[in-house]
Order: C-alpha cells, then sequence, then structure tokens
C-alpha cells in the first residue's frame, strides 16, 4: 500500500461495501421521513422507490467524493440534478393520494399504521447505519494500529541499517546522513573500512514506502559482503547488478554512487546517479565528477566504468541523491545542482557537518521536499597520487 494511493484503493473492499450500506440506511431515512410529511399519503412504490433513490443517490455522492477527492463538484452535480429530476418524475406519475375533509376510524387506524412503520422504519435504518459505521471505525482503527506498529518498526530498522555518519580515516574526514520522505526510506549511506582502504557509498532505489526500504537493506547487505571479499573496487557495480536482477520488481532500479580510497589513488564510479561534487580548496570552484554507466538492476551483464581523481588538502566531496536537487518552489524551480554548489562554495571553510547543515537548510528555505534526501561529504586531508 502506497500513500499516494486513493483511499478506496487503501480500504479493504469489505470494509467500503459495509460503509455503503450505512450511508444508504442513514439517508435513506428521509425518504420515510417525506412519507410522514405527506402524511402517508404516498402510493407504496412510490415510497418505496423514494427510499431506494435518496440511498442510492447518497451512496453515489459517498463513491464519487471519494474518488474525485478535491474535484468531487463534477460530479456532484450532475448527479444532483439527476436525482431531482427522477424525484420530480415520480411525483408527477404517482401522485399522492387525495386528503380526506373528514376521516373515518378505519382511515385513521390505517394512517396511524402507516406512520408507525415510518417511524419503525426510520429507527431501523438509524440503527443499521450506525452499527455499519461503528464496525467500520473498530475494524479500520485495529487496521491502522497495527500498519502504524509496523511502519514504526520498519523505521527503526531503516534508521539502523542507515544510521547518520561522522567517523574519519586515512586522513579523510565523512559525514552524511539520510532523511526518509516517509516513515521508510530508500536511500542509502555508508562508509566501508578495511586494511585496503575504505569506500563511501551512496544509493538510491527508486519508488517510495516500505518495498524500496527493503530492496535498499538488500543493497547494503550485497555491497558490504562483497567489500569484505578480496575483489577490487571496481567489481562492486557488476556484482550489486548480478545480485539485484533476480531479487527485484521489474520496475525497480538503484542509483548508486561511491568514491573509494586505495591507500595509493581515489577512485569513483557512478550509475545513473547524480554526479559527485568535487570542491576545490585551491581555486575556490566545484566540479562535477560522474561516468556514464546505466543504474543498477536494469539489465544482465552490464559493463560498468570507472575512474579516478586527484584531491587536495582540504578538498570536498559531496555524493548526494536527486531528493535534495528536486527541490521546488513555489515558481517550481528546481533547487538543483547550482543551488548545492553555491552553499559548498560559501561555507567551504567550515566542519563537512556544519556544510551538510547549510545544505539542508538552504534546501528547506527553498521548498518542500518530495523525496528521501541524502548526503555524504568527503573531505580530504592529503594529496592523492
Amino acid at each position: 500500500m502506497k500513500t499516494s494511493d486513493p483511499l478506496w484503493r487503501t480500504v479493504p473492499r469489505k470494509t467500503l461495501v459495509i460503509s455503503l450500506i450505512g450511508v444508504f440506511f442513514i439517508f435513506g431515512t428521509i425518504g420515510f421521513a417525506n412519507d410522514i410529511i405527506d402524511m402517508g399519503r404516498q402510493p407504496w412504490l412510490r415510497f418505496a422507490l423514494e427510499v431506494l433513490v435518496i440511498g442510492g443517490f447518497a451512496v453515489v455522492y459517498a463513491v464519487t467524493g471519494t474518488i474525485l477527492r478535491k474535484q468531487w463538484w463534477k460530479a456532484f452535480f450532475p448527479v444532483f440534478a439527476v436525482e431531482i429530476l427522477l424525484m420530480n418524475l415520480l411525483g408527477h406519475l404517482l401522485t399522492n393520494l387525495p386528503q380526506p375533509i373528514q376521516m373515518s376510524a378505519p382511515e385513521i387506524a390505517r394512517l396511524q399504521s402507516r406512520l408507525n412503520l415510518d417511524g419503525i422504519a426510520i429507527i431501523f435504518s438509524i440503527t443499521v447505519g450506525y452499527v455499519c459505521f461503528v464496525y467500520v471505525s473498530i475494524r479500520e482503527g485495529r487496521r491502522y494500529f497495527r500498519v502504524h506498529a509496523e511502519m514504526a518498526l520498519a523505521a527503526e530498522i531503516h534508521h539502523v541499517l542507515v544510521p547518520a555518519i561522522d567517523t574519519n580515516a586515512s586522513d579523510f574526514d565523512f559525514c552524511g546522513t539520510s532523511l526518509p520522505s516517509g516513515e521508510v526510506g530508500g536511500d542509502l549511506i555508508d562508509v566501508f573500512q578495511n586494511d585496503r582502504g575504505w569506500i563511501a557509498y551512496i544509493a538510491d532505489v527508486s519508488g517510495h514506502g516500505v518495498a524500496p526500504g527493503v530492496v535498499m537493506g538488500m543493497v547494503k547487505s550485497a555491497a558490504r559482503m562483497q567489500l569484505s571479499s578480496s575483489e577490487e573496487t571496481a567489481a562492486l557495480l557488476e556484482h550489486l547488478n548480478e545480485v539485484l536482477l533476480p531479487i527485484k520488481k521489474p520496475e525497480t532500479f538503484v542509483t548508486f554512487a561511491y568514491l573509494a580510497w586505495n591507500g595509493k589513488r581515489l577512485e569513483y564510479s557512478t550509475a545513473g546517479h547524480p554526479p559527485i561534487l568535487h570542491y576545490h580548496a585551491a581555486t575556490r570552484d566545484v566540479s562535477e565528477v560522474a561516468c556514464s554507466n546505466l543504474p543498477l538492476g536494469m539489465f544482465g551483464e552490464q559493463p560498468f566504468v570507472s575512474g579516478s581523481v586527484q584531491c587536495a588538502a582540504d578538498d570536498l566531496f559531496l555524493l548526494l541523491t536527486d531528493g535534495v536537487l528536486e527541490v521546488t518552489n513555489a515558481e517550481d524551480e528546481e533547487f538543483g545542482l547550482a543551488g548545492v554548489k553555491a552553499v559548498m562554495s560559501a561555507h567551504a571553510s567550515s566542519p563537512p557537518g556544519a556544510i551538510l547543515r547549510a545544505v539542508l537548510d538552504a534546501t528547506n528555505h527553498h521548498g518542500r521536499a518530495a523525496d528521501d534526501q541524502s548526503l555524504l561529504f568527503v573531505q580530504c586531508h592529503r594529496r592523492s597520487a
């Protein structure tokens, strides 16, 4: 279930049917009330049809309003016009019985019986409608709290899998965070160290919600297992691609970027991911580092290229997801790479943690994020070969 799905798709069919039955009986009482107003002079056929028409159209209003939501008026006014037309047609074709000037004892008994029937029917309809709505409230309440508990557990698992990063290794400082747009995100940041060096990587699973979060967990597990082996970092993307292909949905893919230090040089690669931003302390400009690879999980036996980059002391690298770049303002303008570069340049003399907060503050000021936001800063304190 997605949070963006219409209400009628997220609620069980049985619950929908029972709620609509409740709507029918609650509003069907109007038909019985009309008969009381007419002092029981409606023909039995018109009496029954009015109850069915009023209750049935109430159901139509509920269904169209739920489906169309903010555009409910598109259906309301045409449907209302049809309902009024039908009610007037019933009044023309099936007219009320004449009002007697004087009523005999049998006629008074008949009227009393008819009004008693209307009263009992009103009580019955209200009771049935009330029971339906109580049932739906209890059932949906239990379902909500169950889903809420599951989401809270998933959010906790996400927090464990993607903790904030603040560490250092081999004259490099690392600082990163991942902010999901919902309870569970599909972004991943990680720094892995071994005796050969380190790798800082970031991934973004397509989609939103729990399913991408599960794939994200599989990506981290597969990446950690691959990096724990003796194979070179350059084989990481090929390995992850092979692992993901048979275990994901066809429409799911993963963008990926990494920066790795092997003790001699700084290597990088990107797979369908936004470029890595490189702030050069000497010239105070920001360049983009990227490879023309497709995202992971799209095709089998897919080759991936990588490269190397030099860094000087106090140079700064930023790996980020498109959730940061796609923040839009009221004019539908994206924050974009230009916005991130401007913040990096303005705060380059600050520690990585302060720059990270500055970028997030700038995006929050620019507009509202619609996707997960993840940033991973790597600052160099030595010159690479």
